[in-house]
């Protein structure tokens, strides 16, 4: 790992949409290295509350504040720390895969040793590095993402209900692959109560809270 895993830790945090709050006085600490699920139905606010704690949206009151061992990180160099998936993440349709994963690594840095096509057997797409990603089967589509997330050298992790679109073997490759690259990492999962989705999670957090 690239630093020490990630912690994070939320006071009065919420989230507001136009007039409507999403989320209200969130107060987490998750610590570094440590598994947290965000549990809850659609429209819970649980998507919400994760891309608040992977700063991909800034609360729009209270604080969320990380930091890598002794020190402090900013929203604004986040990214840099962080892997993510989620099932509405956007991958280039008209490039091959085997573009996409070298885009993919010309800016972000896989785990030492990793290569291309290491990525490719990774996500079971061994016969289909010249292929557009567009002709890919939504199955297909979210084992590239989530290759590209758990192979991704970051100090945390964060996946938005990871085995949507899988069936029953992709679900048993996603928890064999995430036991194998998590790393030591601090991951985050937010998921509608699939238990495929968070095996070995030491703390699960029910949304809404109370």
């Amino acid at each position: 790992m690239n630093g020490h895993p990630l912690d994070i830790n939320l006071t009065g945090a919420g989230k507001r949409h136009g007039r409507q709050w999403i989320l209200r006085d969130i107060n987490l600490h998750v610590p570094a290295g440590s598994m947290h699920v965000l549990l809850g139905a659609n429209g819970s606010g649980k998507s919400s509350l994760l891309r608040m704690m992977c700063g991909f949206d800034r609360a729009s009151e209270g604080q969320v504040e990380w930091k890598c061992g002794a020190t402090a990180v900013d929203a604004m160099s986040l990214p840099l720390h962080i892997a993510y998936c989620a099932p509405d993440q956007d991958l280039i349709a008209d490039l091959t895969v085997q573009e996409h994963i070298r885009l993919h690594w010309s800016l972000r840095r896989a785990w030492e040793g990793l290569t291309a096509s290491d990525c490719l057997g990774l996500a079971m797409l061994e016969t289909k590095g010249d292929a557009r990603v567009g002709d890919l089967s939504s199955g297909m589509r979210q084992r590239l993402a989530l290759a590209l997330a758990l192979a991704t050298d970051s100090s945390g992790l964060f996946l938005d209900e990871p085995t949507s679109h899988l069936d029953g073997a992709g679900r048993h490759w996603y928890g064999e692959q995430l036991k194998q690259w998590r790393r030591g990492r601090t991951v985050v999962v937010a998921s509608n109560h699939n238990t495929a989705e968070f095996p070995g999670a030491d703390v699960e957090w029910e949304l809404p809270l109370s």
